[in-house]
């Protein structure tokens, strides 16, 4: 299969999933690994529909951002909850707050579709986070449910790899 047939895949799967029980079982999974313990600037994302709502994690003692985009890339910038967010063109909801710089932040929660049991992530296809990827040396987390790790998806020179991908069931450093 390509990118696109698994996206379709993946989004098929997802729409029978129960995200809002993987969430917090996996959310609580994120606050057991090293690299979020440690950390004190987390980039989060705000779920789109479908996905992974990891949004609980603002309760820790932490300080989080979101992504918001410009033209083809993405800033950062502070969020609390109940901080007034914006919803893009891209349907996503995104902070007003003034935008940090990335060399900031220590982690990076990733959004996506699905991944391979190699911690390649497959994304919506714009390439955003592989960007802003390729500029920051912090670890990232990929959480995605099991259902949504395949053996293999297909990668391109320009994909970047989650450093840890976190399940329901596993934490794959």
């Amino acid at each position: 299969m390509d990118k696109k047939e698994y996206r379709q895949k993946a989004k098929a799967i997802r729409a029978g999933l129960d995200i809002k029980r993987l969430s917090a079982v996996i959310q609580d999974k994120i606050r057991t690994v090293s690299a979020y313990i440690e950390a004190e600037d987390v980039l989060l994302y705000y779920p789109k529909a479908g996905e992974l709502d990891l949004l609980g994690l603002i309760e820790d003692n932490k300080n989080f951002y979101l992504p918001r985009m410009t033209e083809d890339d993405i800033v950062l910038c502070p969020w609390q909850y109940g901080d007034k967010l914006l919803l893009s063109k891209y349907n996503i909801y995104e902070p007003l707050s003034e935008p940090v710089d990335f060399k900031k932040i220590d982690l990076i929660i990733l959004p996506g579709l699905c991944a391979d049991k190699n911690k390649n992530r497959l994304g919506y296809g714009k390439g955003c986070y592989d960007r802003l990827l390729e500029k920051s040396p912090c670890p990232t987390i990929f959480a995605v449910p099991d259902e949504l790790i395949f053996e293999n998806i297909p990668v391109d020179e320009y994909d970047k790899k989650a450093d840890i991908l976190v399940s329901q069931s596993m934490i794959m450093p």
